[in-house]
């Protein structure tokens, strides 16, 4: 079969590898400049030189058997390493706190760099319609061109905007990707020229206006210099979601220092990613409407979680690779 997957992050990609080992011819096209999206990596120019965040997905965690099989592999290639931060004592709240933390190196989209690496993926390229007829689905762009005819498609991309893209083509995907809701995130990037003198390296935080904080340097690969995210509740984030960029920044700033008595940074920006963690997910591993051949997948559909990704593109992957 030819099949056309919209957006190679986790879900897209982890669909794409085992239906080419299968036999299908697919492409891949995705709106980023390059691979990454949640787990992309933000780079900046400071008094103390180019440095770099992760201010997306901070680490993942791997409880299924195939996922911990996937990650062991990434390991073995040189684009996963296993992270063990110092946690603030009181930090009941840290997401996966029983779990091991795996973080992309030397960044987290270098997960998503070999996953994409040995595929067709355009990037780049953001697809404003699917167009279905008798002959198959053809993909029209932003730039008006058109790819196609496909036999399958999958759309890999945010729940809110598959609704938009489903919309009028498959009623059933397009309500289902409606339904689910998610929360934004206000993410704030801090370099300092002198190391803090804290005993914890990242700290979540319940009910507060930061949720995460972590020194971005205590990931393997990361270098030396001190680099610290912030990551605002949902609940803030929400409140404060068409808030200036640099108010977010010092604001979110200033409550840090409170905590920590760090000194001025020599560099604060603040990033804000509206659709950074659902809520409210479809509760299917993978949605099929088997009346026009397209497939929706994502983390929206099971849990927001990396690997929830890798298991819905991998389920819909088992159910048409045959």
């Amino acid at each position: 079969m030819k099949i056309a997957i919209i957006g190679a992050g986790m879900a897209g990609l982890a669909a794409a590898r085992p239906l080419v080992a299968a036999g299908h011819d697919v492409s891949l096209y995705d709106k980023g400049r390059g691979p990454g999206g949640r787990l992309s990596t933000r780079r900046a120019q400071t008094p103390i030189g180019e440095v770099r965040w992760d201010h997306g997905a901070q680490f993942f965690t791997a409880r299924s058997e195939g996922f911990r099989t996937f990650t062991k592999q990434m390991m073995e290639a040189g684009a996963v390493a296993a992270w063990s931060p110092r946690m603030l004592a009181d930090s009941e709240a840290a997401p996966g706190k029983s779990d091991t933390k795996y973080v992309g190196t030397p960044s987290m989209n270098a997960v998503i760099k070999a996953m994409a690496s040995d595929l067709d993926v355009e990037w780049g390229r953001r697809v404003s319609e699917i167009a279905v007829s008798p002959e198959g689905k053809q993909l029209r762009f932003e730039d008006g061109r058109l790819e196609g005819p496909f036999d399958r498609v999958i759309v890999a991309i945010p729940a809110e905007q598959a609704a938009e893209l489903l919309a009028g083509v498959s009623d059933k995907l397009a309500g289902e990707a409606a339904a689910v809701r998610s929360a934004p995130c206000w993410a704030v990037m801090l370099a300092f020229d002198e190391k803090l003198e804290t005993s914890w390296d990242a700290a979540a935080f319940e009910g507060a206006p930061i949720s995460w904080a972590a020194r971005n340097a205590s990931k393997p690969g990361r270098g030396d210099a001190e680099t610290w995210i912030l990551h605002a509740s949902a609940d803030w984030s929400r409140a404060h979601v068409d808030a200036d960029a640099s108010s977010v920044a010092e604001t979110l700033w200033s409550l840090f220092q409170q905590k920590t008595g760090a000194p001025a940074p020599v560099y604060c920006g603040a990033h804000r990613w509206l659709l950074a963690q659902v809520e409210q997910g479809a509760g299917s591993p993978f949605g099929w409407d088997a009346d026009v051949g397209i497939g929706a997948v994502g983390d929206w559909r099971i849990a927001p979680r990396i690997e929830a990704a890798w298991e819905s593109g991998r389920a819909i992957a088992d159910f048409l690779k045959d």
